[in-house]
């Protein structure tokens, strides 16, 4: 899947403005602060962030990108999906333009999940954080795929976090998220290509069957990686 040129793709005045807030808000906390801080904010700049998000089409490009790198991987239209770190819905849209049904939300910030009930993308609302040492209430093997929508950076869902996701991932199914490519650059668990040598370390240990990584667009002024595991 090529990369396309995002820069023949325009925010606008109204998207420029959002844009600014939503950073000058996540600037005060530090864009990597607490769960806690980070789950305030979403919550209380749900409608802005959601209306931001379209404006720079992560729907058309990044949600749509992913999703479509989701279904060469996982054909079966039934198959139990998570959307994790789902906010307001945007990848669950695009699950649903897809075929895709059964498509359950895990999401911490309860007004951007509100958002998305308003639409009835999902069939289930799990308010919920992915972190390195606690468990979620999600029993083991339960979802064919994980997909994760441009959450996947330090201070969200870090690489610290993938045996959570693998223990509610059924053998076999599928994790795939991206990373713009700015964070590649700028995010520890990523730079000089750190996070090669942890996937291949699960590789190699047996937990997964394979893993690979795609260019892609993700948002109007940027691209994103892809990164696609198949698990043991």
């Amino acid at each position: 899947m090529a990369a396309v040129a995002t820069s023949d793709v325009k925010i606008g005045a109204r998207g420029a403005e959002l844009e600014n807030k939503v950073r000058a808000g996540l600037a005060k906390i530090g864009f990597h602060g607490t769960s806690e801080q980070l789950v305030k904010f979403y919550n209380e700049n749900a409608e802005d962030y959601n209306e931001m998000s379209f404006l720079a089409n992560y729907d058309k490009l990044g949600c749509h990108a992913l999703i479509a790198s989701l279904s060469e991987l996982v054909p079966n239209k039934d198959a139990r999906i998570l959307d994790v770190a789902a906010g307001s819905g945007l990848a669950g849209k695009e699950l649903r333009r897809f075929g895709y049904s059964n498509i359950d939300a895990l999401e911490p910030a309860e007004k951007m999940l509100d958002l998305a009930k308003s639409e009835n993308i999902y069939k289930n609302y799990i308010i919920d954080t992915v972190t390195p040492d606690k468990r979620t209430d999600i029993e083991d093997d339960t979802y064919d795929a994980l997909c994760i929508m441009g959450a996947v950076l330090k201070g969200h869902v870090t690489l610290k976090c993938l045996p959570e996701l693998m223990r509610i991932t059924k053998s076999g199914g599928v994790i795939i998220f991206n990373v713009a490519e700015k964070y590649l650059k700028s995010d520890p668990q990523f730079q000089n290509g750190n996070h090669g040598t942890v996937f291949q370390k699960h590789v190699e240990n047996g937990d997964w069957l394979k893993w690979d990584e795609l260019e892609a667009p993700y948002r109007y002024s940027d691209n994103c990686v892809i990164f696609r595991i198949v698990v043991a």
